[in-house]
């Protein structure tokens, strides 16, 4: 594809437009001057580019022609316009059907030697590797990017790709990571002055930071991001960030906080919306913290209700909350109906924290009930997620687990084929641990 000179931009739309050389005259632009500008031997100013720019719009807008251009367009390059032109394609680019398209951008790209747009392009197939749960896909395009945005001193979107990538992260349960790429979302956010992403990095981070356990720090950064948020404008996100600090108060062992947080929170949502579903599924699991399994399973109904209805991707966190609930209170088989259910949704929804959480769960029944063979089973389900996420975490967790697991039943081999894969698990971190230089 072919893109043009300002002189030839400028002839292309005039004729398209039916209009003369002399329309686009006024007391600053003369006839001869345009065909200067048309044969390329004269350019425009910014001034006189707006100015063609305000007549094209206007006798477009009289003809039924949806023009919209402005004098940074007249002025392009025939690079700048490849690159604008690549831009605005890419918006049509929403799914995986869609990159089939691609392949005419990076040629273009390729041509007019624009790297911006190839990271633009690694952008979007990473977001669309991440809306497809495809967390490692989408990990493996934003490096890419990444790489690009660095070299090249494209900085506008280097705090957005900081951010996916420890979304990714997050997502498949690697949180150190996910912390190191926030933080460095936030330091360049703060750099390009972009408080969207700076705002989307704390309450990200505070997330993080709750699920390895520094519930201080976590609360620490909910504090910072309410500070910011404008509750009538912003009350999905205030409502999930004071759930965060609730949760951390709950594992802080402060039950009574935690439920305080969670009732205040319901005198600002709707009954039947899907936030109402979330805050009633978290009080159902500090009733059920408190042994209060009744009271537990009440809010747990009045979440499963909502979440049926409005909040499918969250269910299976209801279900599987549930049915431990259920578990405790002797009612077995529809404890293992609705654990198994919620990992279904989970898993379906490449929800890797819960799939793991309500399988090992499910594999505690079963231990249990001292079904043996179910219980391995489940645990090389989790074995297979652990592999493909490359999680040492879990590797390690499951394969002790399975190593014991065979040691109760006398099967020395396999225990030892678990202990070596572990012991190879543990060998490979310590390489990776940095010598100190005093």
């Amino acid at each position: 594809m072919e893109f043009s000179t300002q002189g030839e931009r400028l002839k292309k739309i005039r004729k398209m437009l039916k209009m003369k050389q002399r329309e686009l005259q006024d007391k600053n632009i003369t006839r001869g001057f345009i065909s200067m500008i048309e044969s390329g031997r004269s350019t425009m100013s910014k001034e006189t580019a707006s100015a063609i720019a305000e007549k094209f719009n206007k006798r477009a807008k009289e003809i039924g022609i949806n023009l919209n251009i402005d004098g940074k367009y007249l002025l392009m390059t025939p690079a700048e316009e490849a690159e604008y032109y690549c831009i605005q394609k890419l918006k049509e680019i929403n799914n995986e059907e869609d990159l089939s398209k691609i392949n005419e951008l990076l040629e273009i790209a390729e041509k007019y030697q624009r790297k911006r747009v190839n990271a633009l392009i690694d952008i979007k197939i990473g977001d669309i590797m991440y809306n497809a749960n495809k967390y490692i896909d989408a990990i493996l395009n934003y490096n890419k990017a990444l790489e690009l945005l660095m070299m090249y001193g494209f900085k506008e979107q280097i705090p957005y790709v900081y951010n996916m990538l420890g979304v990714c992260k997050m997502n498949i349960t690697d949180y150190a990571e996910a912390i190191f790429y926030f933080d460095k979302a936030i330091s360049f956010a703060d750099e390009t002055n972009d408080k969207s992403i700076r705002n989307k990095a704390i309450y990200n981070i505070s997330l993080c930071y709750k699920h390895i356990g520094k519930y201080d720090v976590a609360i620490e950064y909910v504090e910072k991001f309410l500070k910011d948020c404008n509750k009538s404008d912003e009350l999905i996100n205030y409502i999930y960030a004071s759930s965060i600090k609730a949760n951390c108060f709950r594992a802080m062992g402060l039950l009574e906080k935690s439920i305080d947080v969670y009732k205040n929170l319901l005198n600002d949502v709707i009954d039947e919306n899907s936030l109402a579903g979330l805050i009633y599924s978290n009080i159902g699991e500090i009733y059920a913290d408190l042994n209060d399994y009744e009271k537990s399973l009440e809010y747990f109904d009045k979440a499963e209700k909502i979440r049926r209805s409005k909040d499918e991707k969250l269910l299976s966190h209801t279900l599987i909350e549930k049915a431990n609930v259920l578990f405790k209170m002797g009612n077995i088989k529809k404890s293992i109906s609705l654990m198994e259910e919620g990992i279904s949704i989970a898993n379906k929804n490449n929800d890797i924290e819960y799939f793991i959480m309500g399988n090992y769960r499910l594999a505690d029944i079963y231990n249990q009930l001292n079904d043996r063979e179910k219980v391995i089973h489940i645990y090389n389900k989790i074995l297979e997620v652990a592999k493909n996420i490359n999680s040492s975490k879990e590797l390690l967790k499951v394969h002790i687990k399975l190593s014991i697991l065979y040691l109760k039943d006398d099967n020395v081999d396999k225990c030892k084929n678990h202990l070596s894969e572990a012991d190879k698990i543990i060998s490979g971190s310590v390489d990776k641990i940095p010598e100190i230089h005093h």
